[in-house]
Formats: C-alpha cells, structure tokens, sequence
C-alpha cells in the first residue's frame, strides 16, 4: 500500500512543477508581448524598455533554475542511484549548458 501512495505522490509532484513551469513560462511570455507592444507603438523610454527586457532576462532565469531544479529533484536524485556515473555526465553537460 505504501508503494501506490509513493507512486500517487510523485505524480502529484510531478504535475506540481509542471503547473509551476508553465505560470513562469506564461510569465514571460505576457513579459515579451508588453514589450512587443511597446515597442509597436512606439511608447515608452529606452529605459523602460531596457527595464521590461531585464525582467524577461531575470523571468527566464528564473525558469532555469526551476526546470535545473525539477530535474534534481525527479530524476537526477534517482537516478544517481542506478547509474551514477551517467548522472554525473548529464548533469555535467546540464551545468555546461548553464554556464555558456
């Protein structure tokens, strides 16, 4: 009984961050539209444009780190124990992919 309880969670779980990764992407998307229309009708500042495109930049940061953060938790801690030396590569690349 406690396996079906596990299972139940982690798919609870799993549709948690799903839901949490889609309000950031929804986010930024509504982010890139405002500047979009900003820029379409030619309103606004070079500075507010600039401050509209910082938060773009710090939302799609911030959706990194969720999804980095999504896999560490779901896969990767898992994972780790079945193969841990094909973990560590992936997530190698994962932190190289963070870094360029």
């Amino acid at each position: 009984m406690q396996e079906n309880f596990q299972i139940d969670h982690d798919e609870a779980q799993r549709c948690e961050y799903n839901r949490k990764t889609l309000h950031r992407i929804h986010r930024v998307q509504g982010q890139l539209a405002a500047l979009e229309r900003m820029i379409e009708a030619d309103e606004g500042t070079c500075e507010a444009r600039v401050i509209q495109a910082r938060a773009i930049e710090k939302g799609m940061t911030s959706l990194i780190t969720h999804l980095v953060a999504c896999y560490l938790d779901n896969t990767a801690r898992f994972d780790m124990e079945q193969n841990p030396e094909q973990t560590t590569e992936d997530l190698k690349r994962i932190f190289d992919l963070l870094n360029h």
